[in-house]
């Protein structure tokens, strides 16, 4: 990590931004307020983009108050499966005789 204390000091953005390459970057300046610059990948800046977004935040908070929309056995009906137990001895007794 690499820390610029920016009083006095006048870096381009182009000058940080290839430091933060290849380590964070603080700057931190002369009134004591601090920030950092880091290198991240496009799933990271996505996550926080979605971070950051009320709407999403507020879908995903409606989301998790609702429950699931289905149990479990119910889909396992719906799809025409049969219930995990059954299945389980099933499956232990292809063990037994294999």
């Amino acid at each position: 990590m690499k820390v610029i204390e920016v009083e006095g000091v006048h870096p381009t953005l182009d000058e940080i931004m290839n430091l933060a390459k290849s380590e964070t970057v603080v700057l931190r300046n002369a009134d004591g307020s601090v920030f950092a610059l880091t290198n991240i990948d496009d799933s990271e800046l996505e996550v926080e983009l979605l971070k950051n977004n009320p709407e999403f935040m507020a879908l995903l908070k409606q989301l998790a108050q609702e429950g699931p929309a289905i149990s479990l056995q119910d889909l396992r009906k719906e799809l025409g499966l049969m219930p995990a137990r059954k299945r389980r001895r099933r499956l232990s007794k292809r063990k037994t005789t294999g």
